[in-house]
């Protein structure tokens, strides 16, 4: 029929979608009061770069 049926991804995918989910809203609130204020202390950026590498770590242990 054309249709090329791929495995169902396992039930993991969704919790990684979720934890990725809350981890760019994170990242999001910080660049937004950054952005109002018009800079971004220090410990902003060390959170948001610790948020990255979480979300990074996240993806690989699921994978």
């Amino acid at each position: 029929m054309g249709v090329q049926l791929r495995p169902r991804p396992p039930d993991t995918y969704a919790a990684l979608l979720r934890e990725l989910n809350a981890i760019g809203n994170n990242v999001n609130q910080l660049a937004y009061q950054a952005n109002a204020r018009g800079e971004a202390t220090q410990d902003e950026i060390w959170e948001a770069a610790r948020l990255v590498r979480q979300a990074v770590q996240l993806v690989r242990d699921t994978l």
